[in-house]
This record gives C-alpha cells, structure tokens and sequence, in this order.
C-alpha cells in the first residue's frame, strides 16, 4: 500500500533553507505538547497563538496523477493521512519539494476530491507559483501542509443547490458527491467564461450539472447567477428551505447572498483570498465578519452568508 512519508522533524530553532516549506516563517513556530504520536505535532504561532488544527500536518507526497483539464491542471498525489479525515470546503498548502525558493510560498489549493489514499486538486495556472505546480509530472514530490480550514456545515438535510465558478468550482466537486453520498436532494449550477473552462465541470460525478458561459459556447449563454434566480423562481415557496453553497469571484459569490437573503434561504460561501502561510500567521487574508477581521485560513475559508461584510 502507498505511503506517505512525513517530512523531518519540526524545531523551535533555525531552519534550513532547504527545509519545505516556510522558510520565511521559521522563527516564528514551535512544537506544541508531543502527540499521541510523537512524530506527529501540532504547530503554535507565536503571534496570533492560533494552533495549526490537530488533523493538520506536513506531508512529502508523490504526485501520481497530472493533466490538462481545459484551462485547469488536474493533480493527484499520494496523501493518506489528508484524504482520511479532509472535509468539504478544507484546503491544503502546496510548494515543491527541495531547496529552491523561487517562487518562496506555497499555494492554497482546495481539495477538489479524495479517493482511497489520494488528494486532487485543481489549479489554474496564472502565476509563476502556480505554473510551477502545473509543470509536475508523475513522480515528482510536493511538500503539502493540510487539511486546513474549516469546511462545509453539512448537518443539513434538505435540497441543496450548490453554485460554483471559474477555478471556484474546484472544492465544489467534493461537497457534491459527499451530499449525494448521503441521499441528499443537489443541483450544481456552474459558470464560466468559455468553453475550455466549462471542461472542469465534467468531474462533477454522479449529480446533475447546469452549465452557462459568458460567450455561449457550452451550455446556456448567460452567468451562473440568472441560472439561480430561475431555479429558485421555480421552486416558489419551498425555495426558503434550500441550502446554498458558493464559491467562486466575488461578485458571483455577493449576487449568491443576496438571492439567499431574498428568498430566505440559508447560505454556505467560501472565500478565495491571498494567503501566505494557511494558518493565520501571517494575517494577510482577512475578511470582514461580523463587524471584525477574522481570518479566511483558520477562522475560514467558509462563513455563513448572513456573517460577511461585502465592500
């Protein structure tokens, strides 16, 4: 059976440059009270004394699984320990394995889906960070940190919609077949700007998939926001008792919430912002909830609508 090897021993003293996968941030931690696995130690940041979640380790894993999917990049690597307690909506941060420091910080990715011992994930090349993720072949290893975050509520048990667009339907596929998996009532709406994006959403398995583009070339023409206004139109009153998950740009996701607020539905969203370090040292992503900052890695990525503060 495929294993995942740890990566060497955390310590509260220097780093080597070449150890994966936060160089920047090596005085900034320090192990925690050993586990009931020694090897296996959480982390405490000594400026915000937010402790790394306790499923949440770092990995060395072998990519086993690398491929065009129209305008995206689908990844697989061997992570047992991720996949067997990673959650809908969770993340993990990804960097290369070895010495070099260009590009220096990992990427936040979100877990697209798990099968038996594998993490997939997603990822849209637009930056040098990501263009080196997309660049793997099999065989070549990755330093991943994770699962992090927090995911999906799905203590609910009633129809749910799920609305996802762009690269923002990555988690989504996950959430999906997990809520199918327990006999629950889904329609996935998906948006996005061309046909070779629209791809992505043929791994959506085993659910019912709508899709629009911008220029019409798959699907209906329109944005993935009209879809939703006639789903809930149809369903009359009943609409109150759906539940939305989003992800996606920003304006999607704000067009999601208002609709929720309209028709009185609940609504999950899940936040994309900039994020150096996924475990709220590093404070650079931050989200206005509640009347307060909060950070989208640890205290996130998924808020309730009603929490969020749109600018």
């Amino acid at each position: 059976m495929p294993t995942v090897t740890r990566s060497a021993g955390r310590r509260s003293g220097p780093i080597s440059p070449a150890s994966p996968p936060w160089p920047a941030l090596r005085r900034r931690w320090q192990p925690s009270r050993p586990a009931a696995n020694p090897a296996s130690r959480s982390l405490i940041c000594r400026s915000c004394m937010e402790t790394v979640p306790a499923q949440a380790d770092l990995y060395q894993c072998s990519v086993v699984e690398s491929r065009t999917v129209g305008a995206y990049h689908l990844i697989a690597f061997v992570a047992g320990e991720i996949a067997a307690v990673a959650r809908p909506g969770q993340f993990v941060m990804i960097r290369q394995s070895g010495p070099a420091l260009d590009p220096l910080l990992p990427r936040p990715m979100g877990i697209h889906d798990v099968e038996a011992d594998l993490v997939k994930v997603l990822i849209e090349p637009v930056g040098k960070g990501t263009v080196v993720l997309t660049d793997a072949r099999v065989g070549d290893r990755f330093s991943v940190l994770g699962p992090l975050g927090n995911g999906f509520d799905l203590s609910g048990e009633g129809p749910a919609v799920i609305v996802g667009g762009g690269v923002g339907v990555a988690p989504l596929a996950l959430l999906a077949g997990t809520l199918a998996g327990r006999g629950r009532d889904i329609r996935c709406l998906l948006g996005f700007k061309t046909r070779v994006q629209a791809v992505a959403a043929g791994l959506f398995r085993d659910v019912d998939v709508d899709i629009c583009t911008e220029d019409g070339t798959m699907g209906r023409k329109g944005v993935v926001s009209d879809l939703l206004a006639e789903c809930l139109i149809g369903l009359g009153p009943a609409a109150a008792g759906v539940e939305l998950f989003t992800c996606g740009p920003g304006a999607m996701m704000r067009a999601v919430v208002d609709a929720a607020r309209e028709c009185g539905a609940d609504a999950q969203v899940s936040v994309a912002t900039h994020m150096a370090c996924g475990v709220g040292a590093c404070q650079g992503c931050v989200v206005r909830v509640d009347g307060e900052y909060r950070c989208a890695c640890n205290q996130g990525p998924v808020f309730r609508a009603g929490e969020l503060e749109w600018r």
